[in-house]
């Protein structure tokens, strides 16, 4: 009984000496078989929660106005006749994903689109870009914002020279 008393209360010392916070060696292996140099994995540019986000937030702010669809049109608003611009269009795919988004931060009063800065934070606002771009838009969702439409956010339209309506 000694015995196996002593060599339990070894063993528990072992044990508790092993987990106590001492330095550690642990090492990490890792597969040199492949000579490769492997890139890291890009990020997508719109996750699953981003589009998510994004449709939460389009549907609460944007779809009374531009409709489930974004294709826009007549809609009267607390007594105010607008035409909000179809976002499907290729005049909207056209702009930067900028431009949108400068937009939808500082509206366009002339037009009836409100801004939504200070209302929604920009990481929402990006998500709803997002979101128009990808599933009413029907752009890839690694794609970039097309390089053709330059001017700063807020300006006017690269085609026209006018503000676009939202």
């Amino acid at each position: 009984m000694s015995r196996t008393f002593l060599f339990l209360f070894s063993l528990a010392c072992v044990a508790i000496a092993s987990c106590a916070g001492g330095t550690s060696n642990n090492t990490v292996t890792v597969n040199t078989t492949n000579n490769r140099t492997t890139p890291a994995t890009p990020l997508p540019a719109a996750t699953i929660d981003e589009l998510a986000s994004g449709r939460k937030v389009y549907q609460t702010n944007c779809q009374g106005c531009h409709k489930e669809t974004g294709k826009g049109g007549p809609v009267e608003i607390e007594g105010k006749k607008l035409n909000p611009d179809d976002l499907t269009s290729d005049k909207i795919k056209g702009f930067s994903d900028e431009k949108i988004l400068g937009y939808i931060m500082n509206g366009i009063e002339d037009e009836g689109m409100p801004a939504f800065k200070g209302k929604l934070s920009e990481g929402e606002m990006r998500d709803v870009v997002k979101f128009i771009r990808v599933e009413l838009q029907k752009m890839p969702a690694t794609s970039a914002s097309p390089a053709t439409a330059t001017s700063p956010a807020g300006g006017s339209s690269p085609a026209t020279g006018a503000s676009p309506r939202y």
